[in-house]
């Protein structure tokens, strides 16, 4: 879970939804939520297809506007996701979700509450996009279409200690083909890699017997999740 988005969404569910009946889908009034979780959900976001293709960034502000709260940086949408050039305004949508709006209330994008994943649109407007916490020089999810090809784990300042390959061909689980090449540590083979799946900007490598490596993307690749524990480890490409 990308937590500077997933675990802002509970807090507001926890404090607001049970104490403002609203339908389903329909925005809060602007000073109908607690301003601290107004402010605990601002901040810069990526906004990106899951595909891999470039996204744009977006700030969700504390400022009230039509609709909900001003969104700034929308201009920097018009190339790669142009539906979402004249948003404006965020809000919740009293389910769990979140919206961003233009200044005629027309909602452009609505984010769904997954789970175990980032807020995600359903896709029925077109390409399906996340909402994650910006990371300055990324501007994309990983996905098989940049991920494909030769990868190597390393030591921050080191050399290579294990050499990987991923594919984009996926297994019955979704989950998508991933080889281990010589040279290669004991330490990395004993984990028996096989798969890989992506979850915003994170990468999990699945091993064979349930043993799993998480990594955070990076401008310049990815870097073993700080939850993993054990010495630092860098992804990078060849």
């Amino acid at each position: 879970m990308v937590v500077a988005v997933a675990s802002r969404v509970p807090m507001f569910r926890l404090l607001v939804l049970g104490a403002v009946c609203l339908a389903s889908h329909t925005a809060f009034a602007a000073g109908d939520i607690d301003p601290g979780i107004i402010a605990a959900q601002a901040g810069a976001y990526l906004v990106a297809p899951l595909d891999g293709a470039d996204g744009c960034k977006l700030t969700l502000t504390a400022d009230e506007a039509i609709g909900g709260y001003a969104v700034t940086g929308a201009e920097g949408c018009a190339k790669s996701l142009p539906s979402l050039a004249d948003v404006a305004a965020w809000n919740f949508d009293g389910n769990g979700g979140l919206l961003l709006i233009d200044v005629l209330r027309k909602v452009h994008a609505r984010f769904e509450e997954r789970e175990g994943s980032p807020l995600l649109t359903n896709g029925e407007d077109g390409p399906r996009l996340a909402l994650v916490t910006a990371v300055d020089g990324i501007s994309h999810l990983p996905a098989p279409a940049n991920m494909k090809g030769a990868w190597q784990m390393k030591r921050p300042g080191g050399t290579a200690i294990c050499h990987v390959r991923f594919a984009e061909a996926a297994d019955s689980d979704g989950n998508l083909a991933l080889s281990v090449e010589e040279p290669c540590d004991s330490a990395v083979r004993k984990l028996k890699l096989k798969s890989w799946t992506a979850n915003g900007l994170g990468i999990t490598l699945l091993g064979e017997d349930g043993s799993s490596l998480a990594f955070t993307a990076t401008p310049s690749g990815f870097e073993k999740d700080r939850n993993e524990g054990g010495k630092p480890l860098l992804l990078v490409r060849n």
